[in-house]
């Protein structure tokens, strides 16, 4: 699974799709149940890319590059984003599940950082192991 999670702001999260051009597959609004039943504590706005569990780099990066598609020439639009709902995080995080004895990479290459930093977007990834 990789997403680009955009949370932790005051503002409605509609107005998150309005300022970064394309839609979420899901938002969360404060005070609404989330997935666990507790009331959420903060707005979000998620763009999930591939709901499967990423096995290896190369799932990793196909999945990446779609994010990245959806961030190409929207660099202003998340300065604006930055500047006018200014969410405590952006970022896009998922998990790599990898058997314990397998050896796997991930990579980004220079123009993805750049567009990365260029939105000012953050990447983080979990590795889990597992028989």
């Amino acid at each position: 699974m990789l997403t680009l999670a955009i949370t932790g702001f005051d503002a409605d999260p509609d107005l998150v799709t309005e300022t970064v051009g394309f839609e979420p597959t899901s938002i969360g609004r404060k005070g609404e149940p989330s997935p666990s039943g507790k009331p959420r504590i903060f707005n979000g706005w998620w763009l999930e890319v591939d709901g499967q569990r990423l096995a290896d780099g190369k799932q990793h990066d196909d999945a990446l590059r779609r994010i990245l598609a959806r961030l190409e020439g929207r660099e202003g639009h998340f300065a604006r984003l930055r500047m006018s709902i200014q969410p405590k995080q952006v970022t896009v995080y998922g998990g790599l599940y990898v058997p314990p004895h397998d050896q796997c990479g991930v990579w980004l290459d220079p123009d993805q950082m750049h567009l990365l930093a260029a939105c000012g977007v953050g990447w983080s990834l979990d590795l889990f192991t597992g028989d």
